[in-house]
């Protein structure tokens, strides 16, 4: 036997489950996403333009009131070797050739290259630590 309002109680509280996880599915559309393949190919160019050794993908985001997306990236395993880059579009992530810069210029001076590597590689002889679950 049902207590008094009980069936509409229940319609009630299925229905704010239901909003709630319209919510989290949403939100979870919204993020922005990276691919492996994507974050290999920003590592091959950053490869190219500096003497690296391993590179940690840290996070992915996109700003919302300048419409950029933010890729933070830790080279070498050094906490001053740590940056930003501010992607005004998402075609930079499809391709793995080109000049790359990173910013502050300084921070990075003592391990750019003195000629960019163009020619095709092969595998890349680096650790990689990609954002997971991108």
């Amino acid at each position: 036997m049902m207590q008094p309002g009980g069936y509409r109680g229940m319609k009630k509280l299925l229905a704010i489950i239901a909003v709630i996880a319209s919510v989290f599915v949403l939100v979870a559309c919204l993020k922005p996403k990276i691919t492996r393949e994507q974050q290999d190919n920003i590592a091959t160019r950053i490869y190219r333009n500096y003497d690296i050794q391993e590179i940690e993908f840290l996070s992915f985001t996109k700003n919302d009131s300048t419409g950029t997306y933010n890729l933070r990236i830790k080279l070498n395993k050094d906490e001053k070797k740590e940056t930003i880059l501010v992607l005004n579009n998402l075609n930079i992530l499809e391709k793995s050739e080109g000049k790359m810069s990173l910013d502050p210029l300084e921070k990075f001076e003592d391990i750019r290259r003195p000629n960019i590597i163009n020619d095709k590689l092969g595998e890349l002889n680096i650790k990689i630590t990609y954002i997971v679950g991108k």
